[in-house]
């Protein structure tokens, strides 16, 4: 149980989902739960943190990421589009169809801004180019490309003054930083600044998936194939490096009423049958206390 867990580095599973592949996990401070979905399941999944208990419902279609509606329902990319979700049903209703042009692509991992926007990747189904759009949709439902040049993009965020944009491309192995006005401030007009490397390819192992900012500025990466979740400084420095007892972490977020507590989904997606048995807690939702509170994240609509 988390309320047993020390500040460090002891981690404790808190679901036994056996997702095929965990994601978006957000704290909903309106019901007290870790918000998250199984992308292959597909299913949605809501998780107290304070004890574990978890209750899920299925949806229609594949769901690749969710933010929270300021009415008290959720926004999610899914196969089919931009769209609006029930958390209590989980019907999906279609907003925009951004990628309805590009078959061969679909929409990856997003998350709400402060700007009050929702922000979403798309990456091509063969894993293969640098295709990838980064899109943002606005409460009124139009979607506008924001940037481009992705093969899997991952883990947006933003820093805790909501001057930097961060997003990680997997098989890149880097993590990026843009300047970002949602006004379009910007010295060249638009709402994010040009690209730079935020954190280099090698610097941990594993790949760079979803990720969470603390209070601090600092990103939490969660590393895929790598097991573990990696601390970096803004500067791109690793602080520390949390070992879990699963190879495929896919994202991590802080939850709990002070946003004290990290929670971490994973999947078995890929793992054949040796190595699932070889990680029996594979796809579970996993927490931990790491002494640092996060960065807030936005919500749909303000």
């Amino acid at each position: 149980m988390l309320r047993t867990m020390t500040k460090g580095n002891s981690v404790a599973l808190l679901s036994d989902a056996k997702a095929r592949l965990g994601e978006s996990p957000v704290w909903d401070a309106r019901c007290g739960c870790v918000r998250w979905i199984d992308c292959m399941g597909p299913r949605l999944y809501r998780t107290d943190p304070s004890t574990g208990a978890t209750a899920s419902v299925p949806v229609a279609e594949a769901i690749h990421s969710i933010g929270l509606c300021g009415d008290g329902g959720l926004v999610a990319a899914m196969a089919s589009g931009f769209g609006l979700l029930d958390p209590e049903t989980g019907a999906f209703g279609l907003v925009s169809r951004p990628e309805a042009a590009r078959p061969d692509y679909h929409f990856n991992d997003g998350k709400c801004g402060p700007d009050g926007r929702f922000w979403a990747g798309t990456m091509p189904r063969n894993y293969t180019g640098a295709g990838g759009r980064l899109y943002r949709l606005g409460p009124g439902g139009d979607a506008a490309e924001i940037a481009d040049g992705f093969t899997v993009p991952n883990g947006p965020g933003w820093s805790p003054d909501a001057t930097v944009f961060y997003i990680a491309d997997s098989p890149a192995g880097a993590i990026f930083r843009y300047g970002f006005d949602p006004e379009g401030g910007l010295p060249n007009g638009g709402v994010l600044g040009p690209r730079q490397v935020a954190v280099a390819p090698g610097q941990a192992p594993g790949w760079p998936d979803g990720m969470a900012v603390d209070s601090e500025g600092c990103l939490w990466s969660a590393r895929w194939d790598g097991g573990c979740i990696v601390r970096f400084t803004p500067d791109g420095a690793v602080d520390r490096v949390i070992e879990l007892p699963v190879g495929r972490p896919t994202s991590c977020a802080f939850a709990g009423p002070d946003l004290d507590i990290l929670v971490v989904t994973s999947g078995t997606a890929g793992m054949d049958a040796a190595a699932r048995a070889a990680e029996p807690l594979a796809g579970g939702l996993f927490a931990l206390n790491p002494g640092v509170k996060g960065a807030p994240v936005g919500t749909f609509g303000g």
